[in-house]
């Protein structure tokens, strides 16, 4: 378990991290919704992390993960618009943070479910 929320916590982390390296330094991808992608599967990432790092017992897991994920999707983006160089926050990138963040965690839950139904019958 300790393993678990290291990762979650390195995972976080290197959101801040990547939130924080100025736009002309990103590297240039020609796929229009690629900004859009990255974001989803960044927070799918931190809310499947994160709800596997908790362990706790059902919705008040869930309840947990996805508020302080959802604020942590919305205050990356806010985030951005501090910062002293090229980074601007996005409505939609906070969108797309948040959408991945529930597909993580709805993901990992309906798992967890799954494979428990399977091991009782």
């Amino acid at each position: 378990m300790l393993r678990a929320r290291l990762l979650a916590i390195l995972w976080t982390l290197g959101i801040l991290a990547g939130c924080s390296i100025p736009g002309k330094d990103l590297p240039t991808i020609r796929i229009a919704s690629f900004d859009k992608v990255a974001h989803f599967v960044v927070f799918a990432g931190f809310g499947w992390l994160w709800m596997r790092a908790l362990r706790e017992s059902g919705r008040r897991q869930v309840w947990y993960v996805l508020g302080a994920g959802f604020a942590y999707a919305v205050l990356t983006e806010i985030y951005q618009g501090l910062l002293p160089f090229e980074r601007t926050p996005d409505p939609m990138d906070a969108l797309a943070n948040s959408i991945g963040l529930l597909a993580g965690v709805l993901v990992y839950y309906g798992l967890r479910f799954s494979l428990k139904s399977s091991s009782l019958g």
